[in-house]
């Protein structure tokens, strides 16, 4: 038998029990393993349409990398074979490749979205373009307001923000949220500069690695004029802007840069417990109403960044709230960036799968700190007057100051 070498797979299987999507298909083409062998045997710039299909139907949540026995990179192999892809793959085709270029267009971007926000703001609360959009529902208007930041505050920043588009552009109470918590600890609200633009996430999954560089090299820029820790209130902006120094790991001019962005980036939640392990006589508002609450772990913060435990340490500090876990430990939503588009039966059937756990545990409301998990948990729910409420985190603690 050949020896295998150290950056060849070793077909344990360890991936397939992970993987969401083999959980939902039971394919075994359809796991890392499968793809790892595909790879191992097939040029992607020569794949048929079934290749294609396989390679496109990745979450790439990052759950085999986490477990693999040889220490492999599969997500990062699958993208590398993205590039190469001559043939188009998935549904949707049309609306993912605008919503690509608008993504990788900061002023079409605040274009669309200046024009755009009036007719938003001006939909019926329980319009199904909100739950489609992610936008705030009925019971979400109603809730109270958020309190105000302090005014007349003069010296400089301790924090720069990075808010993301989702909530640059559709749900700006998450951006207005994070700042008055961020003023709450620091006594001033952050910095966040106008030049940020996407952070490149939905570019490099499809494939386009030169427009994610472009995007991580205009981030870069915005923030050099100082040197404030960067906070993100969104799980998937903030593994996407600390994979930059491997983004232009071969860029010489640029990889001591990405390295000095990567290391001041910090996330949300650890932010806020921070925070309140510095300051022991802060306390939460208690919530009105006793209230069971559920976490949703974002795949992109279990893997790599392992941020597990800090949202779950704040939400249980907060009197009138009980946290409930899923009986079979975190699942992945199937959102996966534009992944709910190409794919949307899968990622309809990979979502089914967490919300019918979620349901088990019959929770009042379910939280998380990723905006695309936020949107792809509300559409699953529906618009059910039973269904629990769907709030970021940030949002939660804001009225809760």
């Amino acid at each position: 038998m050949a020896e295998i070498g150290p950056l060849q797979c070793a077909k344990c299987g360890a991936c397939t029990v992970v993987c969401p999507v083999f959980q939902a298909t039971g394919r075994e083409s359809l796991s890392a393993r499968g793809r790892l062998h595909l790879l191992e045997r097939l040029d992607p710039a020569q794949a048929s349409d079934a290749y294609a299909e396989i390679l496109s139907q990745c979450l790439l949540c990052g759950a085999c990398r986490a477990v693999c026995s040889r220490g492999l990179d599969p997500p990062a192999r699958f993208i590398a074979a993205r590039q190469q892809l001559e043939k188009t793959a998935g549904g949707q085709v049309l609306l993912r490749a605008i919503t690509r270029k608008a993504l990788s267009n900061p002023t079409l971007l605040t274009t669309i979205a200046s024009l755009g926000r009036p007719l938003l703001d001006r939909l019926p609360a329980d319009s199904g373009l909100r739950l489609r959009l992610g936008l705030p529902q009925a019971r979400n208007i109603l809730t109270p307001a958020l309190p105000e930041t302090p005014k007349g505050k003069s010296a400089p920043p301790t924090l720069a923000y990075f808010p993301g588009c989702y909530a640059t552009h559709l749900h700006r109470k998450i951006g207005e949220a994070t700042e008055r918590i961020a003023t709450a600890f620091t006594g001033n609200p952050p910095l966040s500069p106008k030049q940020q633009s996407c952070c490149g996430l939905a570019a490099e999954n499809g494939g386009d690695t030169s427009t994610a560089k472009r995007l991580a090299k205009q981030n870069i820029n915005a923030f050099a004029g100082n040197s404030l820790p960067i906070l993100t209130s969104c799980a998937s902006c903030y593994s996407q802007l600390r994979r930059y120094p491997e983004l232009l790991a071969n860029d010489p001019k640029w990889q001591a840069k990405a390295q000095a962005f990567a290391d001041r980036l910090l996330e949300f939640s650890t932010f806020v417990t921070q925070a309140m392990e510095a300051d022991p006589a802060f306390r939460f508002a208690s919530q009105p109403t006793p209230r069971t609450v559920f976490y949703h772990d974002p795949c992109h913060l279990r893997f790599p960044s392992q941020i597990t435990t800090p949202p779950r340490k704040i939400l249980r500090t907060i009197p009138g709230l009980s946290l409930t876990e899923l009986p079979n430990g975190p699942q992945c939503c199937g959102q996966g960036g534009l992944f709910h588009l190409a794919q949307p039966e899968l990622a309809k059937n990979i979502r089914g799968r967490l919300l019918n756990q979620v349901k088990q545990t019959t929770p009042d409301l379910v939280t998380t700190t990723c905006s695309g998990c936020l949107i792809h948990i509300q559409q699953g729910l529906g618009d059910e007057p039973a269904r629990p409420e769907v709030r970021h985190l940030a949002i939660l603690l804001a009225e809760l100051l």
